[in-house]
């Protein structure tokens, strides 16, 4: 069935320590390589300036950041470096003939020590303090300052802010928090690893360990590179002020990012973000890529989506989904008659047209996973991939789609009789026969619910009538009748504690960019 448009929407943790190197040469360290944004903030100054060339010199008590998606390597003259990860803070307490020492205040860091005599190697962290003698560890500081450490080879002596300390031996790791040292373990294997990294950007990426302040933060940065930007306040259909931000931007140059932001006194900050990834890098029109998103006529796209993941969040609550495997197939002419497309929507003359016997290519992905608060509710995957049709798919029962892991009652939601993931029933209802008023309820069989409740309407709160909306398209190009409205969505669940998310759209910057059509 085909969806309207409003949901068709395309390292080491922290130490409390600081890493110290000694020796009879100096021991400066410099930045040798950057990727992405990196900045530079020297000691008693509170400006962040960008690093453009490289080699630059660290003083001490510099800091360093690093960006989303950006990394850059601290490097010594006796060969160690440190490797930063992405939206990490670092600084480099002292760097001199008898020791260095690096504080990791938020983020990751692998290190990679070089073992010579008398010189030591300490990491800091809020909650930890890891000393080296000629190793490769990794350091992660998390939120509240947990810190996780790594350990790959050689030998690593991590203490707590109590003074406990524990010798790590290789292949090992622990986490140290405020209470101090837990029990080390040994690494996962790569399988594990890879588990246990979806859920941590599930959790951490995709919102739901993003406070208010880290998400302004963010979108503070990011519209700095917006192409397309909206903002605008407008009164919601529940009769609340809505301060709303909408912008666009290309993390990387196969990639698009849709984010919109909404804050009123009633319901706080809610976010709604849409990643796409495509199968190569997008012109420098946009539209060229996004008009090509719902699908094209007689020959296959030039850009399609690979992937992509959407968030919904109230900063508390968050509804995840996130795709992989995408490529055009013809559904018009891929053996299943249910697939078939008869008709598409024509902006520019405001009607269908007939597109029965033409070549009709739309993206279809291989493995797809809807997440609520982290855990698994529906999804489904391909054996083998390249799916032609949905019709065949394997839907999810006992394994995540996108992650491989077995599923339990702590990443899904499993039926109690089955054992299984719950299965799923969906019902659409107009309650409002006059007004543009949808509502989608979702039953699941662990006695959980979503429901989602669609709404059209104008900057003064006025729900939308069939009648009004019709008129305002009338007579006029699809594109700009619709530029009167505004959609809202709100988000309730078994699984919010009586809160829910309340997400508002101005369309205009949707049709700006193409991804309306």
């Amino acid at each position: 069935m085909r969806q309207p448009w409003y949901r068709r929407l395309p390292i080491f943790t922290a130490c409390a320590g600081v890493v110290f190197l000694s020796g009879n040469a100096r021991a400066s360290a410099y930045i040798s390589k950057v990727s992405g944004i990196v900045q530079l903030q020297h000691s008693g100054t509170d400006r962040w300036e960008l690093v453009r060339d490289v080699p630059l010199d660290v003083a001490d008590q510099d800091s360093v950041r690093t960006g989303r998606g950006a990394q850059t390597t601290l490097s010594f003259d006796d060969g160690s470096r440190v490797e930063l990860g992405p939206n990490a803070t670092f600084t480099l307490e002292e760097s001199s003939r008898g020791r260095s020492s690096i504080k990791l205040n938020f983020g990751a860091l692998k290190a990679f020590v070089q073992r010579i005599a008398a010189r030591r190697f300490e990491v800091k962290t809020p909650t930890a303090v890891c000393s080296v003698r000629g190793t490769e560890f990794k350091v992660e500081v998390l939120a509240g300052g947990q810190t996780v450490v790594d350990l790959y080879k050689g030998l690593l002596a991590v203490e707590d802010r109590r003074g406990q300390q524990i010798l790590l031996h290789p292949n090992e790791t622990i986490h140290v928090d405020l209470r101090g040292l837990n029990k080390a373990a040994g690494l996962p294997t790569k399988n594990q690893a890879r588990q246990t990294a979806f859920h941590a950007i599930m959790q951490r990426e995709m919102g739901l360990e993003l406070s208010k302040h880290e998400i302004l933060a963010s979108a503070a940065r990011e519209v700095k590179l917006a192409e397309f930007q909206q903002g605008k306040a407008l009164i919601d259909v529940h009769g609340d002020r809505v301060r709303l931000e909408e912008y666009i931007i290309r993390p990387s140059p196969n990639q698009f990012k849709l984010v919109v932001l909404d804050q009123s006194k009633e319901n706080g900050l809610n976010l709604f973000s849409y990643l796409g990834t495509f199968n190569q890098n997008l012109p420098a029109d946009l539209k060229q890529a996004l008009n090509q998103l719902n699908g094209t006529v007689d020959t296959a796209p030039t850009w399609w989506l690979t992937g992509f993941q959407t968030v919904r969040t109230n900063t508390q609550d968050s509804i995840v989904e996130i795709a992989n495997g995408g490529h055009p197939v013809d559904v018009n002419h891929n053996g299943v008659p249910g697939d078939q497309i008869a008709f598409l929507f024509n902006p520019v003359t405001n009607t269908y047209m007939s597109v029965a016997g033409h070549n009709v290519y739309q993206t279809l992905f291989d493995n797809y996973g809807f997440y609520v608060n982290s855990r698994l509710t529906y999804g489904w995957a391909t054996p083998g991939g390249n799916v032609q049709s949905y019709t065949l798919v394997t839907n999810a029962s006992t394994v995540d789609p996108i992650s491989g892991a077995a599923l339990t009652a702590a990443n899904a939601w499993i039926d109690p009789n089955t054992g299984q993931l719950a299965t799923r029933s969906v019902s659409s209802t107009f309650p409002d026969a006059d007004q543009i008023h949808q509502v989608i309820f979702e039953s699941y069989s662990t006695g959980d619910f979503i429901r989602w409740d669609n709404y059209i309407f104008t900057n003064d709160g006025q729900i939308a009538t069939t009648a009004n909306f019709n008129a305002a398209t009338a007579g006029t190009s699809y594109l700009q009748g619709i530029l009167k409205f505004n959609f809202e969505q709100d988000i309730t669940s078994s699984q919010f504690s009586g809160r829910k998310i309340d997400l508002v759209v101005e369309p205009k910057i949707l049709v700006q960019a193409g991804l309306i059509q």
